[in-house]
């Protein structure tokens, strides 16, 4: 049998530690998160197209189909799609890492997804995403702030990976796969005051 790599395991950890999970994330986005989703919103038209990346139980996508947009989730967790249809929101399936994206977004949305990607893979998924958007569609997405990578119990008491980023090694790796830097906010959350980076980048026109 094939032994499962970082990203099944941590996955795995959301399937079985999800009521977990759920329980233990606010149901409100925090108040870092709001400046940056509107500053993002701002620039697509109403009723843009938009995909989201990990949707998990709904909590931005509620807030942005409260704006006034229309919002596709998706999640790599049947378990979490399943909620998401049930709370009424256009959801389906999908593995960042392994699925087609689609094509015509306005913006692709991804808060908290790309923390379980190896750099690697995170190059690979902004290409997906640059592919899969309109020309000068918007590319906003979160991270946490630090260094290397690290697997971790902490919260669900079983083990999710991550990787940490600095500010500019992300805004050369957007640079190379296409995308212009818009904003960069900073915040923390209160787990741990973990400090996160929320970047709003644009696909560079041909």
């Amino acid at each position: 049998m094939q032994e499962k790599n970082h990203n099944d395991k941590t996955l795995q950890t959301y399937e079985t530690k999800l009521q977990e999970y759920i329980k233990s994330t606010p149901q409100q986005i925090n108040e870092a998160e709001y400046p940056w989703i509107d500053q993002a919103l701002s620039l697509i038209p109403k009723g843009g197209k938009i995909l989201e990346l990990g949707s998990g139980f709904g909590r931005n996508a509620e807030y942005i189909q409260e704006q006034g947009y229309s919002i596709e989730c998706t999640d790599a967790v049947q378990e979490f799609v399943d909620i998401l249809q049930q709370k009424g929101l256009k959801a389906h399936f999908l593995d960042a890492l392994k699925d087609d994206f689609g094509s015509e977004y306005d913006m692709v949305f991804a808060n908290g997804v790309l923390v379980h990607f190896t750099p690697e893979e995170t190059a690979n998924v902004m290409s997906k995403v640059n592919t899969s958007l309109k020309s000068g569609g918007i590319f906003a997405f979160s991270v946490k702030q630090g260094d290397g990578s690290k697997w971790t119990d902490e919260k669900l008491g079983a083990p999710r990976f991550f990787h940490y980023w600095q500010a500019e090694t992300l805004k050369q790796l957007a640079g190379a796969h296409g995308f212009e830097w818009v904003a960069m906010l900073e915040g923390k959350t209160s787990l741990k005051n973990a400090s996160w980076l929320y970047v709003i980048a644009r696909k560079t026109a041909k």
